[in-house]
């Protein structure tokens, strides 16, 4: 009996040690992370030796979602790290800010050391086969990237890389303005012209920090505008150290919903969204887009300008050739700087 209770218990704690000794170990046997920093993966990748690949995605976007279904049975994680990223988690904004993608998911492959080897986008098998083609050749792959920048991938990518160098110096306090010299000149965007500015702050140099500033401004759409709302107010205040956010353009509707009710197949309803500039400064409105053929506008089809403190009626018609409910989409872009990009969503009910 005390034998069997020996062995009992030497089994037990036997266990005990294992499942302590695996949960210990479970960071090292985790190759599938998500919303991870990257100094924290990049160090992981560093010390095992391997390349890693941290892939955006959008948590609210089918194609993100079947991506992260396929990944577990299409990744080899026996020779990479993996660490998915949703773009929606604040501390992963910087990324979009960095890379400024034209489509999600997207697959950013890098090698131990953390300079970015490839940029793959999609989700389909070939997106797959050529990230486990870079991961092994460690190099740039022939898949296509479109990119906002319109360069060959090879030329954009060595450019990201100056502009992910001198972000990581910054963050530790160190600033080499030659590393974006580069960049400024031939990618043109404002997240180069950022870190001039904040370099240049840095080393007290507000001449050329007004320099860089002037030149980010250049550069402001509404698509700009809405991913680097903070990075234009930091350029904006270097030229205006009296800045205040709430004189500038701010748009306004009054309800981000139009429901359109008893509509009638083949008959034109018209209807009219007001528009508010709540701002000091001139609101200028670049275009309305709708999202499909049946809605239109019926005036305001350039662009205009809502005076401060005023408001413009804008008039549109809809009208469908099928009966049934039906959701449409409208984009009004500007300068605001509270909602660059505005989504006016339309309901219909038609019978």
């Amino acid at each position: 009996m005390r034998k069997k209770l020996r062995k009992s218990f030497f089994c037990l704690l036997s266990t005990i040690i294992i499942c302590l000794w695996l949960f210990s170990c479970d960071e090292h046997i985790c190759k599938i992370y998500s919303n991870r920093s990257f100094e924290d993966i990049r160090s992981i990748a560093y010390n095992t030796k391997e390349a890693f690949c941290i892939v955006l995605v959008d948590s609210t976007q089918e194609l993100s979602r079947e991506y992260c279904l396929k990944n577990k049975k299409n990744i080899d994680v026996n020779k990479t790290i993996y660490n998915i990223v949703d773009i929606n988690i604040s501390s992963n904004e910087w990324y979009m800010k960095w890379l400024c993608p034209l489509s999600l998911p997207l697959t950013c492959v890098f090698s131990e050391e953390g300079t970015l080897i490839d940029l793959i986008p999609g989700a389909t098998k070939e997106t797959f086969l050529y990230t486990a083609k870079a991961i092994s050749d460690k190099k740039i792959t022939n898949y296509h990237y479109p990119n906002r920048f319109k360069l060959s991938k090879c030329t954009a990518i060595s450019l990201l890389n100056q502009v992910l160098e001198c972000k990581m110096d910054l963050d530790q306090g160190i600033y080499v303005p030659t590393v974006l010299s580069n960049p400024i000149d031939s990618l043109k965007y404002p997240y180069s012209f950022y870190w001039g500015i904040v370099g240049e702050l840095m080393e007290n140099d507000t001449v050329e920090s007004k320099i860089l500033a002037r030149s980010m401004l250049e550069l402001e759409t509404p698509y700009y505008l809405q991913l680097f709302k903070n990075e234009f107010i930091t350029a904006k205040k270097v030229l205006n150290p009296d800045f205040e956010i709430n004189d500038e353009p701010s748009i306004r509707i009054d309800n981000d919903i139009v429901s359109l009710s008893d509509c009638k197949v083949g008959e034109n309803v018209s209807f009219v969204i007001p528009i508010y500039n709540d701002g000091k400064y001139p609101l200028k409105i670049s275009k309305i887009f709708t999202s499909c053929s049946c809605l239109s506008l019926i005036d305001h089809t350039k662009e205009f300008v809502v005076s401060p403190k005023d408001s413009v009626m804008v008039r549109f018609n809809f009208r469908s050739e099928e009966s049934g409910e039906v959701t449409r989409d409208v984009f009004i872009t500007s300068n605001s700087i509270n909602r660059p990009i505005l989504y006016v969503k339309i309901l219909a009910d038609i019978y």
